[in-house]
């Protein structure tokens, strides 16, 4: 009985049972549920796992083109891949990348403004040249 208890106080004097650490652990738990519960549902195409770094170029091989068609076969024409830190959408029909480009073009003309393009062109704003 002795041994129990004293296993007991060791334990209970750990930093796993201390109360700030404890409320620390519970507040951050808290709060990554709320975020993942009140996240906006995006209605994205269908899109392979992907693992957290790399995204799915896991699943890219020397052989683009027969990965891309597996891909297609299994996910539908329209699908989203992460290459990367980067969402890629993959259009394998001709019927959907003729509605993308006709009816869609304004949706899908504009390029992502990344910290090199802003910096490379004054934060992404248009210049006018003139040639004197």
């Amino acid at each position: 009985m002795t041994l129990v208890h004293q296993w007991l106080q060791e334990v209970h004097a750990t930093i796993a049972f201390h109360p700030v650490f404890l409320s620390v652990f519970l507040l951050l738990s808290l709060l990554y549920l709320l975020k993942r519960l009140n996240k906006d549902k995006l209605n994205l195409p269908p899109s392979p796992p992907r693992l957290p770094i790399i995204g799915n170029l896991h699943q890219l091989s020397k052989l683009l083109n027969r990965c891309l068609l597996t891909l297609s076969e299994k996910y539908g024409p329209l699908r989203l891949l992460h290459l990367g830190q980067v969402p890629t959408l993959i259009v394998s029909s001709a019927e959907v990348a003729e509605k993308i480009t006709k009816t869609h073009d304004v949706a899908f003309s504009g390029r992502p403004q990344t910290r090199a393009t802003s910096v490379f062109s004054f934060g992404c704003i248009k210049l006018r040249l003139s040639i004197w």
